[in-house]
């Protein structure tokens, strides 16, 4: 977890209230953090959170212990002020680093304790939030030594030419990534472009090169700064502005000027930084039920000002708006936790166990086992496969358009080839037989596993199946093997079943498959078509058998 480093002299002064070393240490457990170290003046507050970037500086732990104790409640508010200024972003960087969020800051009086603390934020939200720079990356530069309007371009590496940070000479951006210290811890964010990202201004005077270093000339934050610029770039316009909104905010803590910059995509003009708050609506009942608590409405909505949100009673909902610069409200249960935090989990009194239980091992486990037996007993290979697979795998190479069927995707996979989550298991098994073509055949192999597909009704619009995948390949892979496999399974698992012509499961011979319905549930058996086979690289005849369990 991350640690925030401090003077509490100067926290004291941000909470605005002195505070004696047993109020400081309770106070700061409800910024989820803990003291680990006092020498002095200085303060090492360990971060449980890193779900929270707002809470990796001296400014947003007092911001959120003022209003926990009382101080302040609701939004915190900061004027933006409109300036000038303006982000031209090039073309280019649609496909190297495409995202940019900027703001001015001016009425700068930096001491030393400021200039630690914003140091220490820019390195914990590049590192925490930003995910080591891959998604967020923070320049921070004397404003005074550039000129507007700033640019963000894309250059050879071999051609654009700067004096990085803490350096005296000049290089380009190859040296750069090949001799600079940060070049190369940082190298691998750059890798496989031809061009390089590189913030100027408009007289071509380098700022940094996102997302590995400053300039020296102009990126370097000293007491004697009167006004800076903050910029982020990454991958993720949402991401990148939370971002921002975490520095400047606790620029704002400090009572700096905040000025917005307008940055100019080449399809459209976004203006940054953005405060507009998240909203989100919560039962009263679901807050009561999370937090075991009888509250009243007008207790929940008090404490939830105390977590910095602003509510508005609507009947048995609460409408509720939280600061922009907080990423992880996602959920009603994340609204019932600020206000548990709030309440002080240390009052929450625990209550006797009431009833007596009996456990028991769960139906869909003793089907699973059941069936693990029969086709154990079949002499059926079990093997294990990734949940995590390709659309090409899960979908082209099976037959069906990757382009119409939808899959649980990741957001930022870090490879092509584990991009979704599978909904069917047999392409995978497929796959296993293509790799170990080398072993004797007939192969009969099988898998128990789980598949996630979207599902807008549930809760968090997917749900989960359990399936039990079998595949055969060698001689006498037929149709009538895998139907006499599923006769065995349901004649010892104890189930009835039924089937009807193919019409939905792609990859499989037409007249020679069929769709499977459970009680309820559902699956296919049926012989590969010989294009599916080509696919995979089997050039044995090939039958499978999937069923929900």
């Amino acid at each position: 977890m991350p640690n925030v480093e401090a003077s509490k002299r100067d926290l004291q002064k941000l909470i605005g209230k002195k505070l004696d070393a047993k109020q400081l240490e309770e106070a700061i457990e409800f910024a989820k953090g803990e003291i680990e170290l006092v020498e002095g003046d200085r303060i090492v507050i360990d971060e449980k959170d890193t779900n929270r970037p707002d809470l990796l500086s001296a400014e947003g732990i007092a911001r959120e212990i003022r209003a926990r104790i009382g101080i302040e409640k609701g939004l915190p508010k900061y004027k933006v002020r409109k300036s000038n200024v303006s982000v031209i972003v090039d073309k280019n960087m649609a496909k190297i680093r495409p995202y940019i969020a900027a703001a001015v800051i001016k009425n700068v009086k930096i001491n030393e304790e400021m200039l630690v603390q914003i140091i220490n934020s820019q390195e914990k939200v590049c590192g925490t939030f930003g995910r080591k720079r891959k998604e967020a990356a923070v320049g921070i530069y004397d404003w005074s030594k550039l000129k507007q309007p700033m640019h963000y371009r894309a250059y050879d590496p071999r051609v654009k030419k700067f004096i990085p940070l803490e350096y005296r000479i000049e290089m380009d951006l190859e040296e750069i990534l090949l001799e600079h210290p940060k070049g190369k811890e940082f190298k691998h964010l750059l890798e496989g472009f031809a061009k390089f990202p590189i913030f100027e201004d408009s007289k071509k005077v380098v700022a940094s090169m996102p997302p590995i270093i400053n300039s020296q000339l102009t990126g370097k934050v000293a007491m004697s700064t009167k006004e800076f610029l903050v910029e982020v770039t990454g991958h993720s316009q949402e991401t990148v502005n939370t971002a921002l909104n975490v520095m400047v905010s606790a620029f704002g803590e400090r009572g700096f000027d905040i000025y917005s910059v307008k940055i100019k995509y080449p399809n459209k003009t976004i203006v940054t930084p953005d405060f507009t708050p998240g909203k989100i609506t919560v039962e009263v009942d679901e807050i009561k039920k999370i937090s075991g608590l009888e509250l009243s409405t007008k207790q929940i909505v008090e404490l939830l000002k105390r977590a910095r949100y602003d509510v508005t009673i609507k009947g048995k909902k609460l409408l509720c708006k939280y600061p922009a610069y907080r990423p992880d409200i996602l959920h009603p249960v994340d609204v019932a936790e600020d206000a548990i935090i709030s309440y002080g989990y240390n009052k929450i009194e625990p209550e006797p166990i009431r009833i007596s239980t009996k456990g028991s091992e769960l139906k869909t486990k003793k089907f699973k086992r059941a069936c693990e037996n029969v086709c154990v007993g079949l002499g059926l290979q079990g093997v294990l496969t990734f949940t995590m697979t390709s659309k090409e795998k899960q979908a082209e190479m099976i037959g069906f358009d990757s382009k119409k069927e939808q899959f649980v995707e990741i957001e930022n996979p870090v490879s092509e080839k584990y991009t979704v989550f599978r909904k069917n298991v047999y392409p995978e098994l497929l796959e296993f037989l293509g790799k170990n073509k080398h072993a004797q055949f007939p192969q009969k192999i099988f898998e128990i596993g789980k598949t996630l597909e979207l599902d807008s009704k549930a809760e968090t619009g997917t749900i989960e199946k359990n399936k039990l995948c079998i595949v055969f390949s060698g001689k006498g892979a037929d149709f009538n093997v895998s139907k006499g496999v599923l006769d065995a399974i349901a004649d010892n698992v104890g189930f009835k079943y039924s089937l009807k012509e193919n019409k939905t499961q792609s990859g499989l011979e037409s007249g020679k498959s069929a769709e499977i319905a459970i009680e309820g549930k559902k699956g296919f058996l049926g012989e590969l078509s010989k294009k599916t086979m080509q696919n995979f690289g089997l050039d044995q005849q090939t039958a499978v058998l999937e069923i929900e369990i």
